[in-house]
């Protein structure tokens, strides 16, 4: 007759399998889960969040925002299946309000982006290659009129936020195009783009929520 296991060889094998604390490849700071990925539809725009490497430069450059321009103006010719409609560069990230068909268009969309933006950026750099956005972007589909109204103030006004004092109409963002400060909350502000004799690369929006939510008082 075969012998059982003892008590403390079960107690081995039972603990054997299974997730356990700290198993597993560890995870980078700063990563999103693609469990996050929240559902996209035309009609809830959503804000993207885009960070950058600790060694690229600071993006509060012109010869940073020209890779970043040029990217977004790439996206702005073909915005049929998605679009950003607002924009604020800071100094390690990049904020986005973004519309999109589905999640396949944002997706391809924010490749793309992130694509064209970090072989600029490296070239800026004198390097050939490189990671240079830090994670893959962070997205949160918003869900109603009072959120795409505070999110478009965020986005716009971010770097007030991160320099107290600083005027809320930022040259480094589509503020130099936007119109519906009244909407928002902010008073009224005009500002030359960044980048001179050109305007921000952005596309009006089509979704209802922001439509509303930018409607005059």
């Amino acid at each position: 007759m075969e012998a059982s296991p003892t008590n403390s060889t079960a107690r081995a094998c039972a603990n054997h399998g299974g997730a356990r604390p700290g198993a597993g490849r560890p995870r980078k700071e700063g990563a999103v889960s693609h469990l996050r990925r929240p559902s996209v539809s035309p009609s809830a725009p959503l804000h993207v969040t885009l960070r950058f490497e600790k060694h690229v430069w600071n993006l509060r450059s012109q010869r940073c925002l020209r890779p970043i321009d040029r990217a977004l103006r790439s996206l702005l010719a073909r915005e049929e299946a998605a679009r950003v409609t607002h924009f604020s560069v800071q100094g390690n990230h990049v904020h986005l309000v973004v519309e999109a068909r589905d999640r396949r268009a944002l997706s391809s969309a924010m490749r793309s982006l992130s694509i064209r933006i970090a072989r600029g950026l490296n070239a800026v750099m004198g390097r050939r290659r490189g990671k240079v956005i830090a994670a893959r972007y962070h997205a949160r589909a918003l869900r109603s009129r009072t959120d795409a109204k505070n999110v478009v103030r965020y986005v716009l006004a971010n770097h007030a936020r991160h320099v107290p004092g600083a005027a809320v109409a930022d040259p480094w963002s589509s503020a130099p195009g936007f119109r519906a400060w009244d909407a928002i909350g902010l008073p009224a502000a005009s500002v030359a783009y960044a980048l001179p004799s050109i305007g921000p690369p952005v596309s009006r929006p089509r979704s209802g929520l922001l439509l509303r939510a930018l409607e005059r008082r």
